[in-house]
């Protein structure tokens, strides 16, 4: 491009800019001087169409804001997680004791005994009937080979899988 092209460019540029600049102030006054239309909305009258009269419609309300809604309605959404890989199956809860050994009663004056060890702290426990391993559980039965532990009302079976 030579010099003076470049020049004729630049000022059809200019012109160019300076009409459109026109044209939107144009655009501008013209909205200001026609009222706003959203303000004079009229409701929408709906007359029924005679197809459809026999279709009853009820408004649409979620679930959750029913509050006799039971919590078996949202078990499939907490058992399918969403951002799980598929077949993905939820690990298994960790027993916090594990049973190592018991010790039945050889005459009526001493009580059956276990000896469970905690899984979290490594920590060995000698209970009898009625001992608390901790603030909420309490053993509630010994046999051979497994105990039986309350935990706020639900009781739980530890079992001794090996032994002689």
């Amino acid at each position: 491009m030579s010099e003076t092209q470049s020049t004729l460019f630049n000022r059809r540029a200019r012109y160019l800019s300076i009409a459109g600049a026109f044209v939107l102030l144009a655009i501008f006054w013209v909205s200001l001087d026609t009222p706003n239309r959203a303000m004079e909305t009229e409701p929408v009258k709906i007359t029924p169409s005679p197809r459809h009269q026999h279709i009853h419609f009820q408004p649409s309300v979620p679930p959750s804001f029913h509050p006799s809604t039971p919590a078996s309605f949202y078990q499939t959404i907490i058992d399918n997680n969403l951002f799980c890989p598929l077949g993905w199956t939820p690990p298994r809860p960790i027993e916090p004791y594990r049973l190592l050994g018991t010790k039945l009663a050889s005459d009526e004056t001493t009580p059956p005994q276990a000896i469970l060890q905690s899984t979290t702290g490594y920590q060995t426990y000698i209970v009898t009937l009625g001992s608390n391993l901790n603030a909420s559980t309490q053993v509630v039965d010994i046999q051979s080979k497994q105990v039986t532990l309350s935990t706020q009302g639900q009781q739980r079976t530890l079992m001794l899988l090996i032994g002689f």
